[in-house]
C-alpha cells in the first residue's frame, strides 16, 4: 500500500514538472518574419488588492496586505491584423491577509467557543503558468497606441507561506507553512483561476523601440486553500479575489 501511495505521488509530480517544462518551452518556437515591432516578450509588475473570504466558524475580521505580481510573456500573433494574440509565460505573486482566531498551546483542549483572541499574519507565495488570449481593438503594426481585452486561464502552484500568531501585540508564534488546494488538481498544492483584463498598449512602430502597456486584471481563483497546524483550527479554509494593475514594456 505504501509503495502504491509512493508510486502514485511520483506520478502527479513528474506530471507537474512535464507541464512546467511544456509550457516554458513555447517561449523557443520561433515566429514568422512579420511587420510586428521587437520580439514579443513582455515584462510587468504591479500591485494587487485581494478580497478575501474566510471560514467564520473559525476566524473573523480579514483584512488584505500588500500584494504584488511580476511575470513575463511570450506573445505570439493569431492573424494577420496584428489584433489577436496568444501568450504564455510565469509569474511569482505574493499577497496575503490578516485575521483573527484560535491559538491552542501544546497539550490543551481545543474549546472552539468563537472567542477569536489572537491576530494571524499570513504571506503566501504562488507561483503561475498562464495561457491568456489577447484582442487589440487597433492594429498594433500601424497604431500610436491600442486599447485591448484579455482573457486568461493560469494554472496556481502554492510556494510555502509565512505565519505570524500575536497576542496583544505579542509575538506568539512564527512559522512556515505549507498551503493546500481545498480541491487539488494533480497536486494538492495545484489548481487554477481565471483572467480578464483591460489594457493600453503605447505601440512602437520602430523595430529597435519598445512598447509600454498599462493594465488593470481581475483573477477568480476556483479553489480554496488552507494550512493546518496543531496549534490552528481546523477547516481554517480561505479563498480570494485579486484585482491588480500592472505597469510593462513590450521588447
Amino acid at each position: 500500500m505504501l509503495y502504491e501511495i509512493q508510486v502514485h505521488d511520483k506520478i502527479k509530480h513528474t506530471i507537474l514538472i512535464y507541464s512546467c517544462v511544456f509550457s516554458l518551452s513555447l517561449f523557443g518556437f520561433k515566429l514568422p518574419p512579420s511587420r510586428t515591432q521587437g520580439s514579443g516578450i513582455r515584462l510587468f509588475f504591479g500591485p494587487s488588492y485581494g478580497f478575501y473570504q474566510i471560514n467564520k466558524n473559525h476566524a473573523q475580521a480579514s483584512v488584505p496586505k500588500k500584494s504584488g505580481c511580476v511575470g513575463f510573456r511570450k506573445e505570439i500573433k493569431f492573424d494577420r491584423d496584428f489584433k489577436t494574440f496568444f501568450l504564455i509565460g510565469a509569474d511569482y505573486f505574493f499577497h496575503g491577509l490578516n485575521f483573527q482566531s484560535y491559538y491552542f498551546r501544546p497539550d490543551s483542549i481545543k474549546v472552539y467557543d468563537k472567542t477569536f483572541s489572537y491576530d494571524y499574519n499570513l504571506i503566501i507565495q504562488e507561483v503561475n503558468l498562464p495561457i491568456q488570449v489577447k484582442y487589440s481593438f487597433t492594429k498594433e503594426n500601424n497604431s500610436v497606441s491600442s486599447p485591448y481585452l484579455m482573457i486568461g486561464y493560469h494554472l496556481r502552484y502554492l510556494l510555502p507561506g509565512t505565519l505570524t500568531i500575536r497576542q496583544n501585540g505579542e509575538n506568539i508564534k512564527k512559522d512556515r507553512v505549507d498551503l493546500f488546494f481545498k480541491n487539488p488538481l494533480i497536486s494538492k498544492k495545484l489548481n487554477s483561476f481565471v483572467s480578464i483584463s483591460a489594457g493600453w498598449q503605447k505601440n512602437s512602430l520602430n523595430n529597435s523601440k519598445t512598447s509600454f502597456f498599462a493594465e488593470l486584471n481581475l483573477r477568480y481563483g476556483f479553489s480554496p486553500y488552507y494550512f493546518e497546524k496543531e496549534y490552528a483550527a481546523t477547516s481554517l479554509n480561505m479563498s480570494s479575489t485579486h484585482l491588480s494593475l500592472f505597469l510593462g514594456l513590450k521588447f
